[in-house]
């Protein structure tokens, strides 16, 4: 079966759970992050294990879930947890959630994660509002499997986050007094944290923030003509600038501290965007 077939099957596996609901609006959470989505009405919540060629997430923090909802009259969808290429699954197979999602309807995609940082002046706590990424992991989930359906195969990346988002982004950031500032991502296979040389090395590069995701799922959004906002928000600083040894507990720990903000944040977003 090609992907387009399996996307189509997942598609209509899932209008019919949802009586046809056509999100908008489109959220991934990242590791620790599920609790802060705002509460939704009309809520429709589909396990990944249900939907017909659909990933399975492994990795803890990472719940498992399709939500459907309405949000202050905004129809919005979460991705409860996301996939890895660390997990083993295909490259190309981190394409089938992200294409599944345009053919519902998303025009807009808000990309969340957890992050290590490089930059002094986005220290744990702070969110980094993505303005440009590097694709370290030497591969990409385009390769491969193309169809016209998915949009053109040779796309343009000069504005990979959309301005009008990260500003609208920054603003609100503001408003409820985060620590925010823009900043490049740079995405790493994992599952190991980076090597203290690796992260002076990126420094290099100029990236602000360094993590495991994001990246294969905004290549896809972008080839199918979704706009993307990604917020990072820092859990560590990098190896070697960290004082203590870095773990995906910490990483957990760090982001419940956060949670409630970043709800707050997103009530803020899923009106304004």
């Amino acid at each position: 079966m090609t992907q387009l077939a399996l996307i189509k099957k997942a598609v209509s596996f899932i209008n019919k759970k949802t009586k046809n609901f056509k999100p908008e609006i489109a959220l991934i959470t990242g590791s620790g992050l599920a609790a802060s989505v705002p509460a939704l009405t009309r809520k429709v919540t589909i396990p990944y294990k249900d939907i017909p060629g659909f990933l399975r997430s492994t990795v803890p923090g990472h719940t498992g879930n399709l939500i459907f909802g309405m949000y202050q009259g905004r129809p919005i969808v979460v991705m409860q947890g996301r996939f890895h290429y660390y997990e083993g699954h295909p490259m190309k197979d981190l394409a089938i959630s992200i294409r599944t999602l345009k053919m519902l309807g998303v025009q807009k995609l808000l990309v969340s994660a957890a992050v290590g940082s490089m930059n002094m002046k986005l220290k744990p706590g702070s969110l980094c509002v993505l303005k440009d990424h590097i694709n370290f992991m030497c591969n990409n989930p385009l390769i491969g499997n193309h169809d016209p359906a998915f949009g053109p195969m040779f796309f343009d990346l000069t504005v990979a986050y959309n301005k009008d988002m990260r500003k609208t982004a920054l603003t609100a950031a503001k408003k409820i007094k985060i620590n925010a500032a823009e900043g490049v991502y740079l995405a790493v296979t994992g599952p190991n944290f980076e090597t203290p040389s690796e992260i002076q090395l990126f420094k290099k590069w100029g990236a602000d923030v360094v993590g495991m995701s994001v990246v294969p799922e905004v290549l896809v959004a972008r080839q199918c003509g979704i706009d993307v906002l990604g917020l990072a928000w820092v859990t560590n600083m990098g190896c070697g600038i960290s004082k203590t040894p870095l773990s995906h507990e910490e990483t957990i720990q760090e982001t419940k501290k956060i949670e409630s903000k970043f709800k707050e944040l997103l009530e803020i977003l899923f009106v304004k965007l």
